[in-house]
């Protein structure tokens, strides 16, 4: 269980002991068994998810609160008091002040924050018995083995916040150095980034001196290529504890960092846009059911051969994973890796037809069940692909950071027109431009719109064929 497993647990938990205590308080107030009314369901619930929403932003889902609920407690009580005293307002602003029993409304108020507070005692023991474990709640990995590395390590060899340095990266280490202060030197920048497609990395901290800014600068540049987030330990002083060691609110408790990049969508996010996209993508399949018969059809009737056909692309963290289309070329014609170009004649005529109506990409519902695509985001490149004569990653300088987020089988590019084989080196950068916007942008509603988008007009356009 990561860190932020334990966060949404929490928060859940909260959820659940709100309405509980709610519920408890009731028939003790009233004198009367029964369930809610529907007024006192509504009041639990703004209680519920106001607080939630008070709790969130003052950072009370943060590790540093829940392993240390004592010290958060004030803040605790201080919000939870002010989302009573909204709910007595509204009562009032309806002209409804008897709308709650005053007991029920005092043990709601006592009760809930007694049984908040055992709550985030239980979860604190929980989550250090985790850690006491071996698990831990933040992966990070160090670019620069120098003496800032090792003090960095020796910082965080048996702390209480189940923080794990992975290894240290160098381009410049020597060849007869396997260790900083214990920590393997596992290798270059390039390695690094080959190693973070197998293994979790949460955070990079780069502790090059900061005079040395042109190459920091490169290694920040290649290391947006994943989703990570990217610090830079400001030398020595990052490392002074000027402030109390339990800093709040810092990714690394006691270290002072200057932020540079950070992963596009929060680990929170990625799995509700992940549940989001699998919910989606089964419901997909049902209701494309006949569509996805009738392409099957008519591709069996117009070309001998299967009706699928994978191709390798390059996905999430460029890891390469097999693509499903529908057939749309003779299968002899398979084996050419050529992208398709305009009146192409490998391309049998019902195979045109699905392309130009972009039926041949149902398949990839599949992929998204799978969990190597998303419903949306940046279309997956086969490694090879060209535009102008030139590759992909090296015509367009961001190519790479499109792999911060899963591929998608439709996109805020598809959906503006940027759709088909790029011909020349300004589609591919267009295309790029608009990829770029869409991750740092992201949100569950822009997905929606490039659904909905994608539904209504689909993406047919000029570029398609």
């Amino acid at each position: 269980m990561t860190r932020w497993r334990m966060m949404l647990l929490t928060q859940l938990l909260d959820l659940i002991v709100i309405f509980a205590i709610a519920l408890v308080v009731y028939p003790v107030a009233s004198k009367t068994q029964g369930w809610l009314p529907p007024h006192y369901v509504l009041g639990a619930g703004l209680v519920a998810a106001i607080s939630h929403i008070s709790f969130y932003q003052a950072h009370l889902y943060d590790m540093d609160s829940l392993l240390d609920p004592v010290r958060s407690m004030k803040s605790l009580l201080w919000r939870w008091t002010v989302v009573f005293m909204m709910l007595a307002a509204l009562a009032a602003l309806v002209h409804a002040p008897n709308l709650y029993s005053r007991l029920w409304f005092a043990g709601f108020y006592v009760g809930g924050f007694a049984a908040i507070g055992i709550e985030r005692f239980l979860v604190a023991r929980l989550i250090r018995a985790w850690i006491a474990r071996g698990h831990h709640t933040l992966c990070v990995a160090l670019v620069g083995g120098n003496s800032l590395s090792e003090r960095l390590i020796e910082r965080f060899r048996d702390n209480p916040w189940g923080i794990r340095i992975v290894g240290v990266f160098d381009d410049r280490h020597r060849d007869n150095v396997a260790h900083i202060a214990g920590v393997q030197l596992l290798g270059t920048i390039a390695d690094l980034l080959e190693y973070s497609k197998t293994h979790e990395v949460d955070t990079v901290v780069v502790t090059l001196p900061i005079s040395g800014s042109d190459r920091i600068h490169a290694i920040i540049r290649q290391l947006r290529q994943q989703p990570v987030n990217v610090r830079v330990l400001p030398g020595a002083i990052g490392l002074e504890r000027i402030s109390p060691i339990r800093l709040a609110r810092t990714e690394l408790p006691g270290v002072q960092l200057i932020a540079v990049a950070d992963r596009p969508i929060s680990e929170v996010a990625l799995f509700a846009k992940d549940v989001f996209d699998r919910a989606v993508a089964a419901a997909g399949l049902v209701l494309a059911a006949p569509v996805m018969l009738f392409c099957m059809a008519g591709i069996k009737l117009s070309s001998p051969g299967p009706v699928l056909f994978r191709q390798m692309r390059v996905g999430y963290k460029g890891r390469r994973f097999n693509i499903l289309k529908f057939r749309t070329m003779h299968v002899a014609e398979h084996g050419d890796l050529r992208l398709t170009q305009r009146n192409d004649p490998r391309i049998f005529k019902f195979g045109s037809l699905l392309r130009k109506l972009s039926l041949d990409e149902l398949p990839q519902i599949i992929n998204v069940l799978r969990g190597d695509m998303s419903l949306v985001g940046p279309r997956p490149h086969m490694p090879e692909a060209r535009a102008g004569g030139a590759l992909y990653f090296d015509a367009v300088v961001e190519y790479a950071d499109r792999q911060r987020v899963k591929p998608g089988i439709t996109g805020w590019a598809q959906v503006n027109g940027w759709r088909g084989p790029p011909e020349t080196v300004q589609q591919i950068e267009r295309r790029v431009e608009h990829d770029i916007y869409y991750i740092e942008n992201w949100s569950l509603f822009l997905d929606l719109v490039i659904i909905v988008k994608t539904v209504l007009v689909g993406f047919y356009g000029k570029n398609a064929f």
